[in-house]
């Protein structure tokens, strides 16, 4: 029996940690890579075969409802596309699977609410190219790939130093891109209609002083990215520095909070889109 929105999810892949070792030499820095997958399906909508679903997805308006989230997003579509933000596009698409951009896509700048941490919360402004495509079952589906982003973070003072430190936003040079996002809003079919799925993925890179890690009692890279460092929560109690607390309690709420925020988001938002398209049919 497939779960609707509000049962939160049909199936739910927990928390994947995928192992990266990349080290910067110089700085003696490891990555951790995390990594939120979910997936969410809607109620069940009725159709109507004198309007296809491929008119609804292509209405401007449409995506906006995905984008807007259940946190009400601002969403501001990008007119004046440059060569640069197509290849950051193109790289994206390629580093998520995502399908090829074309001219018809629309590229959006959306303002988000932020993730909360212990003591702090990230906020972002990302960039999101949205493509309508036409699946194997020639359903409309829309692939939403994050493109850029620019996060900062704004609580505690010292959190707040330490991640801009971790994170590289204390320097004035450019960074290479450290979250990667890939939502496909598909249509299952139902015997009474059909229901409107999200598949979405949310890669996160963090870039973490290997010293630290040495710092903490029975800590490893391998422990942290797959469990999010639960099991070493009363060892951290004993580490002397707040430096090392405060990287401890950043990797432990990292991963579970990305996956919190695609099931907090995704079924408010999907229910906005099936009313709409309800709504449509009836128009």
């Amino acid at each position: 029996m497939r779960l609707d929105a509000k049962q939160v999810v049909d199936r739910h892949k927990s928390l994947a940690m995928q192992k990266r070792d990349d080290t910067d030499d110089t700085k003696s820095m490891m990555t951790m890579n995390f990594v939120g997958e979910t997936i969410i399906t809607s109620k069940v909508a009725a159709i109507d075969d004198n309007k296809s679903l491929l008119e609804f997805f292509s209405l401007p308006s449409s995506p906006l409802l995905i984008l807007r989230g259940s946190k009400n997003n601002k969403v501001v579509e990008i007119e004046m596309i440059d060569d640069e933000l197509l290849t950051q596009y193109k790289e994206s698409c390629e580093r998520t699977g995502a399908l090829s951009p074309s001219e018809d896509d629309r590229i959006f700048d959306v303002t988000t609410s932020g993730v909360k941490f212990p003591g702090m919360e990230v906020l972002s402004l990302v960039t999101i190219g949205c493509k309508v495509a036409i699946d194997n079952n020639d359903f409309p589906k829309y692939e939403l790939v994050l493109v850029r982003d620019t996060t900062f973070a704004r609580g505690n003072r010292l959190f707040v130093w330490f991640f801009n430190k971790v994170t590289g936003k204390d320097k004035d040079e450019t960074t290479s891109q450290t979250t990667f996002s890939l939502n496909r809003i598909s249509v299952v079919p139902e015997q009474s209609g059909v229901a409107f799925e999200a598949n979405a993925s949310l890669n996160l890179l963090i870039k973490f002083p290997s010293l630290l890690m040495k710092a903490i009692p029975g800590a490893s890279k391998e422990k942290f990215e797959k469990t999010g460092g639960k099991k070493l929560c009363f060892m951290c109690l004993v580490v002397h520095t707040l430096y090392v607390l405060i990287s401890y309690v950043l990797l432990l709420t990292t991963g579970e909070s990305m996956v919190k925020t695609l099931e907090d988001d995704l079924p408010t938002a999907l229910e906005l889109f099936r009313q709409e398209y309800i709504n449509w049919l009836s128009s």
